[in-house]
């Protein structure tokens, strides 16, 4: 199973006001550029979270009940990629045109 997800700077503005996350290398590009980045940095947490998107559209309510997740982050993603998450056999991995985003394990316990 895999879906493409392109990332906008307002996607992650909108994202650091529901989780109250305002490090200024998510919002500041020149300031992001300076910490070696080609931009903004989107949130781990809203990577992962349209992992477990894909997640319940598989699973439906029981990754609710009984749903699993564990991640790596490897690289950053930034305004005007595109997420590609993949969830083959329990392995996960969202990649961007630089590589991997985040790789891991998804599925239900038990």
């Amino acid at each position: 199973m895999n879906k493409k997800y392109p990332i906008t700077q307002e996607m992650i503005d909108r994202y650091g006001v529901i989780n109250g996350d305002n490090d200024i290398i998510h919002y500041d590009h020149d300031y992001a550029v300076s910490r070696g980045f080609k931009g903004p940095i989107a949130h781990g947490l809203m990577v992962s979270g349209y992992a477990i998107d894909m997640a319940c559209r598989k699973w439906g309510k029981d990754f609710f009940y009984k749903g699993e997740i564990d991640v790596r982050f490897r690289g950053p993603v930034i305004p005007g990629d595109t997420v590609d998450i993949v969830i083959d056999d329990g392995s996960l991995v969202a990649s961007v045109e630089d590589g991997e985003a985040l790789v891991g394990k998804i599925g239900l316990r038990g």
